[in-house]
């Protein structure tokens, strides 16, 4: 299972909706699991909530571009970084790149370091929201 950052951070604004399956405890954008869906019959409806698929939190639910403004904002000191990361906050489509860019600058793990709290914090509401427990 990958981490839950890499999880919070494949959530981006293409329509990326993300579902954790209890059943099987994986992660993807199936509104059902894949064991749910071998023993679907074909006039089966899918449920609009059931406990077994858990919709993760959107990407506006997250706010990326907060968490990211904040990082450079506080933890960005070189004014030349700091302008590439915030430009690249202004495009529509910015996860991808501000992500490449933090590695590019060797940032990246000083980002997951500072950063991931807060996306820990966003899953375990969301696990907390749905009485999900995860060791």
């Amino acid at each position: 299972m990958a981490t839950i950052i890499d999880v919070m951070l494949s959530i981006k604004r293409e329509r990326t909706i993300l579902f954790y399956h209890k059943d099987t405890n994986q992660f993807d954008n199936y509104p059902i699991s894949k064991t749910e869906m071998e023993n679907l019959t074909d006039d089966a409806l899918i449920p609009e909530y059931d406990y077994n698929n858990f919709r993760l939190p959107s990407y506006e639910e997250i706010g990326h571009k907060e968490i990211m403004r904040l990082y450079v904002k506080d933890c960005v000191e070189d004014k030349v970084m700091r302008t590439a990361l915030f430009n690249i906050l202004r495009r529509d489509d910015y996860v991808d790149a501000f992500l490449e860019k933090l590695q590019e600058l060797a940032l990246y793990d000083d980002f997951l370091t500072i950063c991931g709290d807060i996306y820990n914090q966003i899953f375990e509401e969301w696990a907390s929201k749905n009485d999900l427990h995860f060791s």
